[in-house]
């Protein structure tokens, strides 16, 4: 996995975005990191970290990018700076995008390692759909919190 700052933009098959704020993608069919999202938009509603959902065009291909398979989902990502962050360090990063006192569990969290991390992580993400359920309709912000979701569409040019 290519984890050089950036490296998307030069894969042709990932389309043009503005990657100018913090992305946060997430699967939109899952209760569990749809309600995160609504949390996220709640504590920090004039925040600058944008919000995307797996099932998009876009970030099926920024998973594609770095070798991870958007239709099994096991990961949410955030893109910060042009490196992703999954797992254990993507709930950190998500958690440094908000304001206090959360950013600064996302940097307290920073003491806990990944290896220990990211088992925690993954039993979550295993057992996400049967313990909160699995929406029908991928989830869609409201007109207040559109402004913070990543275009559908690629950038022209």
């Amino acid at each position: 996995m290519d984890y050089t700052r950036h490296s998307y933009r030069t894969d042709p098959t990932v389309p043009r975005f503005d990657d100018s704020a913090p992305l946060v993608i997430f699967d939109g069919h899952c209760v569990l990191c749809s309600d995160g999202v609504q949390w996220m938009l709640a504590r920090d509603p004039d925040g600058t970290s944008r919000f995307a959902a797996v099932q998009d065009p876009i970030p099926r291909a920024i998973y594609r990018h770095y070798a991870l398979d958007p239709d099994t989902f096991d990961t949410f990502m955030v893109l910060q700076g042009g490196v992703p962050y999954t797992r254990w360090a993507g709930a950190l990063a998500a958690a440094r995008t908000m304001p206090a006192p959360w950013r600064w569990l996302g940097q307290l969290g920073r003491i806990v390692p990944g290896f220990i991390g990211d088992p925690i992580y993954d039993w979550v993400q295993r057992h996400r759909i049967r313990w909160f359920g699995k929406r029908e309709v991928c989830f869609r912000p409201d007109e207040t919190s559109a402004r913070r979701f990543l275009a559908r569409e690629p950038l022209a040019g």
